[in-house]
C-alpha cells in the first residue's frame, strides 16, 4: 500500500512540474508576442505601415491568435495590398466566432476589398519554375488555380533553373481574370536598364588555328590526289593513243584500255571539285579568323550599351 501511495504521489508531482514548465514556455512565448504586437501597434500610428506589418506578423508567427490577424490585414490595406489583406480578413473570419469584437467591422470589410481584386490564371512552359507577382511568392508552376491579385499594374516573374526567367506586366481590374501564357526564352537573357528582358544573340563559333590547319591539309591531300590522277589519266591516254596504231590489236584490248582511262578522267575532275571546294572553304574560314582576330565591336541599342573585343 504505501509504494502505491508513493507512484502516485510521484505521477501528480511529474504532472505539476510538466504543467509548470509548459505554462512558463508559454507565458514567454506570449511575452515575446507582446512585445513584437506592441511595436507593430507603435509603428502603425507612426505611419510606417510596412514596419507594422513585419511586426504583426511576427508576433503572430510566435503566438498564433486570430485577433492579430486583425491587425494584420488592416495595415494590408493601408499598404494598398488588396489582395492580401482580403485573405488575411477571410482567415479572421473563418478563426473568430460570430461573436468576436471586430467581425461585422471585418465582414464590411471583405465586400469592399472583393471590389478591388482581381484574377491572373497563369500558363508557362516549363514545370516547378517559381512565380512572384510584384516580388512576392505566388507559387510554383503549373499553378491549377488563378491568384488573386489587387487591381491595377502588376508585374509577373517566372525563375527556372536552367533558363533564363521570363517576365511580363499586366493590368489587371477589379473582378476580372486575366490569361496570361508565359514561354520561357531558350537561351541566357540580358535585362536592360528599363528591366525588360531581351534574349542574347546566338553564340557564334570562331574559327581556330586548328579548324584552319586541317582544311588546308585536306585541301593539299585532294589537290595531290588530282595531280595524281590527272598524271595517270595522260599517261592512259596516251597508251589508249598509240593501240589505235598498233597492229595487230583486239577489240577487247582497245575497250579495257578506254574503260580505264575514262574511269581515271571522271575521278580526277571529281577531286579536283572537291579540292576546288576544300580550298574556298579553307579560304572563307582564313579569312574569317584573320578579320575576326582584331574585331572590335561597339553597339548602342535603345538603353543598352554592348562592347565587345576579341584579339
Amino acid at each position: 500500500m504505501t509504494y502505491l501511495v508513493r507512484l502516485v504521489v510521484a505521477g501528480v508531482v511529474a504532472l505539476l512540474v510538466l504543467s509548470f514548465a509548459t505554462a512558463a514556455r508559454a507565458d514567454g512565448t506570449s511575452r515575446e508576442a507582446g512585445k513584437h504586437f506592441q511595436r507593430g501597434v507603435e509603428l502603425y500610428n507612426e505611419g510606417d505601415f510596412r514596419g507594422a506589418l513585419v511586426e504583426f506578423k511576427k508576433a503572430y508567427t510566435v503566438w498564433p491568435r486570430a485577433n492579430v490577424l486583425y491587425d494584420i490585414g488592416q495595415t494590408e490595406y493601408q499598404l494598398l495590398d488588396y489582395a492580401s489583406s482580403l485573405k488575411t480578413m477571410e482567415r479572421y473570419l473563418a478563426e473568430t466566432g460570430p461573436n468576436a469584437v471586430h467581425r461585422s467591422e471585418v465582414e464590411n470589410t471583405v465586400e469592399v476589398l472583393r471590389g478591388r481584386v482581381g484574377r491572373i490564371a497563369l500558363s508557362a512552359d516549363a514545370s516547378d519554375c517559381e512565380v512572384t507577382i510584384d516580388d512576392q511568392a505566388a507559387g510554383t508552376t503549373p499553378l491549377l488555380q488563378p491568384i488573386a491579385v489587387s487591381i491595377g499594374a502588376r508585374r509577373i516573374n517566372i525563375t527556372c533553373n536552367g533558363r533564363p526567367a521570363a517576365s511580363r506586366q499586366v493590368d489587371v481590374a477589379a473582378g476580372e481574370t486575366v490569361r496570361v501564357d508565359l514561354k520561357l526564352p531558350q537561351q541566357p537573357a540580358v535585362i536592360s536598364r528599363s528591366g525588360a528582358l531581351t534574349p542574347l544573340p546566338p553564340v557564334r563559333h570562331r574559327p581556330t588555328k586548328q579548324s584552319l590547319a586541317i582544311g588546308w591539309a585536306v585541301t593539299s591531300v585532294l589537290a595531290a590526289a588530282t595531280i595524281g590522277l590527272g598524271a595517270a589519266t595522260l599517261v592512259e591516254q596516251s597508251q589508249l593513243s598509240g593501240l589505235k596504231h598498233q597492229f595487230p590489236v583486239t577489240k577487247e584490248q582497245l575497250d579495257g584500255k578506254a574503260s580505264l582511262t575514262s574511269g581515271l578522267s571522271i575521278a580526277t575532275d571529281a577531286l579536283g571539285v572537291a579540292a576546288l571546294a576544300m580550298a574556298g572553304v579553307s579560304t572563307y574560314l582564313t579569312v574569317k579568323y584573320e578579320r575576326e582576330r582584331k574585331t572590335f565591336r561597339l553597339s548602342f541599342s535603345g538603353s543598352q550599351v554592348a562592347l565587345g573585343a576579341t584579339f
